[in-house]
């Protein structure tokens, strides 16, 4: 049987042509693919826990858990005990020591407009680096055209506006129907080595703790295959994927791609030996940050636009590597593991670090 017939077979095949201009040579298509809108699928999903006698706790953030006398999770409320099992679907899973495995990417998106019609009902994206991919979002009276990509270790760049722009320029020269950027945002991935989710159990120490993360820009999928196979274990079932999304599965990747990634985690740590960003606050604007040096410390500071300066501890509360200013979103991101912090109080905005950046 030839490529293209088992192509076909598995639900995809060859089109001679992707949507937009610029594109060279056939792409893969995948058939009867669906769009919803994760908005109220998470409304069908709320409703179903609460139907089913489920509790759902907002803004109140979990710390911690233990099970060696019963399973706990501690929150900001106090404590709630388990009686079957605990479900770590944290975006990065607390007290995990996965962080190798889990690098932590900032990514990039922007929305513009473009006539009712102008654009098909799909998602497309290209293997370049930094890669790129493109679907379209109905509006009343326009379409969107949604362009992501451009994505980076998170706190080792600080050049959002020119990803940003970056974007534009690239969907401008594949899609002339774009008429004008409407919005624009980033968020944080965690791209494991493989490209697929980690699902299943946290350890074979711990059988009743089990993990969804590693989404790799993909949580939609991810998280609904994840809450499909974490429940079949629970209640004792057999599941298909369980060996494919087992998070103890053995790395696919090459030395040549997993130590450059290693490499990035660690590299940061040479910044405890470096000077500060400037040499004194008075040189920080409003709006801005940057690391001061003082003494044997390093502290971050940061100006509001009042004029106001906040001064907290540049050592990150995960693992002691030194935070970096994140112009763009106003942060102070960690270079090696990905925790990100609020610029005035230091609380918790990304994980793995629980605990905020501490006073100065």
């Amino acid at each position: 049987m030839d490529a293209v017939s088992k192509l076909s077979l598995s639900g995809v095949d060859w089109a001679d042509d992707a949507p937009g201009d610029g594109f060279s040579g056939r792409a893969i298509r995948f058939q009867n693919q669906g769009q919803f809108h994760i908005l109220k699928y998470l409304r069908g999903l709320i409703a179903a826990i609460e139907a089913n006698g489920g509790l759902i706790y907002s803004r109140t953030a979990a710390t911690d858990w233990r099970d060696d006398d019963g399973l706990l999770v501690e929150t900001s409320a106090g404590f709630i005990r388990c009686t079957k099992a605990v479900v770590l679907a944290t975006n990065y899973p607390l007290k995990s020591k996965m962080f190798a495995q889990l690098p932590s990417y900032r990514t990039y998106a922007i929305g513009a407009r473009i006539a009712k019609g102008s654009f098909p009902k799909a998602l497309i994206w290209d293997t370049a680096d930094p890669y790129h991919y493109v679907r379209m979002q109905e509006e009343n009276d326009h379409d969107l055209l949604i362009v992501g990509g451009e994505d980076h270790r998170t706190g080792q760049a600080d050049d959002g506006v020119a990803r940003f722009e970056n974007l534009w320029s690239w969907t401008k020269t594949h899609f002339p129907v774009a008429e004008e950027v409407l919005h624009r945002w980033s968020g944080q991935c965690l791209e494991t080595h493989d490209g697929l989710a980690f699902l299943g159990r946290y350890s074979s120490s711990q059988p009743d703790v089990y993990l969804i993360t590693g989404d790799s820009g993909m949580g939609m999928t991810h998280g609904t295959i994840g809450g499909r196979l974490v429940s079949d274990l629970i209640l004792g079932r057999t599941n298909q994927f369980e060996k494919v999304f087992d998070p103890s599965r053995l790395a696919t990747q090459s030395l040549v791609e997993a130590v450059p990634e290693v490499a990035s985690s660690t590299a940061p740590y040479i910044d405890w030996l470096t000077g500060g960003d400037v040499d004194s606050v008075d040189e920080i604007r409003n709006g801005e940050g940057a690391i001061i040096r003082k003494g044997l410390s390093k502290i971050a500071a940061y100006r509001d636009e009042s004029g106001n300066l906040h001064e907290r501890s540049a050592v990150c509360t995960h693992l002691g590597c030194i935070v970096r200013f994140n112009s763009t979103e106003k942060t102070w991101d960690c270079p090696c593991h990905g925790s990100r912090f609020g610029c005035e109080d230091g609380h918790v905005i990304n994980t793995p670090a629980i605990t905020p950046l501490a006073e100065a």
